[in-house]
C-alpha cells in the first residue's frame, strides 16, 4: 500500500512539473494588420502587415510580464477617385507592454500599454500605371501612444495564435486636426523556452528520483 502511495505522490509531483511553465520566454511573430485613422473623411480601413520579437516573463501559472518590438505597416486608404488610388503609409515600431492573463492552460487575456515610434510617413497615389509617393512625415508627430487589447492562445510545439486591437490615444497629425491610429492585428508566434524547459526537466527527473527512492526504502523496511 505505501508503495502504491509513495508511486502515486510521484506521479503527481512529475505531472505537476510538466505543466510548471514560469520563466522566461522569447520568440517572433508575425502577421496582418487591418488598420485606420479617426476623424479621417472619406478614408477607408488598409492592409497591411506587422512582423518583430518578443520576450515574456512567466511568474506564475496564471500571469506573465511580455514585451514586443514590432515593425508596423498602418495607415489609412482613401479609395479609387478618377481612376487614382490613394492612401496614406505609416511604418512604425511599436512596443507594447502587456500584462497577461492565462484564464485557463494556454488561453489568455492580456492589455496594457504601447509607445510607437514614426520610422516614416508617406502619401502614395497610383494611377495610369505610376506611382507617386510624397513624404509626409513633418506633418505627423514622431511618437505615438495607444492602449493594447486581445487574446491568444498557446498551440502545441510552441505556436503561439494572437489577435490584438490597438486603441490610439494620442494625436497622430503634428499640424492641423486630429487623428488617431486604429489598428486590429493577427498574427502567429513561435515561442522559444529555454528556461523554463530547463526547470521542467529538472523538476521531473527530482520527482522520479525521490518516487525511486521512496518506493526502495519501502522495499527495504517492510511493514
Amino acid at each position: 500500500m505505501k508503495k502504491l502511495l509513495f508511486f502515486a505522490l510521484g506521479l503527481v509531483g512529475i505531472c505537476t512539473a510538466a505543466s510548471a511553465q514560469t520563466g522566461f520566454g522569447w520568440g517572433v511573430k508575425g502577421g496582418l494588420n487591418i488598420t485606420g485613422m479617426t476623424n479621417s473623411e472619406g478614408g477607408q480601413s488598409k492592409t497591411g502587415f506587422v512582423v518583430g520579437a518578443f520576450a515574456d516573463y512567466r511568474f506564475t501559472q496564471k500571469f506573465a510580464l511580455s514585451v514586443d518590438a514590432l515593425y508596423s505597416r498602418q495607415g489609412i486608404s482613401f479609395g479609387k477617385t478618377e481612376d487614382i488610388r490613394s492612401k496614406t503609409r505609416l511604418n512604425y515600431l511599436n512596443v507594447p507592454i502587456l500584462a497577461n492573463y492565462y484564464i485557463f492552460d494556454g488561453l489568455a487575456v492580456k492589455a496594457g500599454i504601447q509607445p510607437g515610434f514614426l520610422l516614416s510617413g508617406k502619401a502614395v497615389a497610383k494611377g495610369d500605371g505610376h506611382t507617386e509617393k510624397e513624404d509626409i512625415s513633418g506633418a505627423l508627430h514622431g511618437a505615438d501612444f495607444a492602449i493594447p487589447i486581445g487574446i491568444s492562445y498557446d498551440c502545441p510545439f510552441g505556436i503561439i495564435l494572437e489577435a490584438r486591437y490597438n486603441i490610439g490615444v494620442s494625436n497622430v497629425l503634428s499640424a492641423e486636426g486630429t487623428s488617431r491610429n486604429s489598428v486590429f492585428a493577427l498574427t502567429v508566434g513561435y515561442r522559444f523556452y529555454p528556461e523554463p524547459d530547463r526547470i521542467t526537466k529538472k523538476s521531473r527527473f527530482a520527482a522520479l528520483f525521490f518516487t525511486i527512492l521512496l518506493t526502495c526504502k519501502d522495499k527495504s523496511n517492510p511493514s
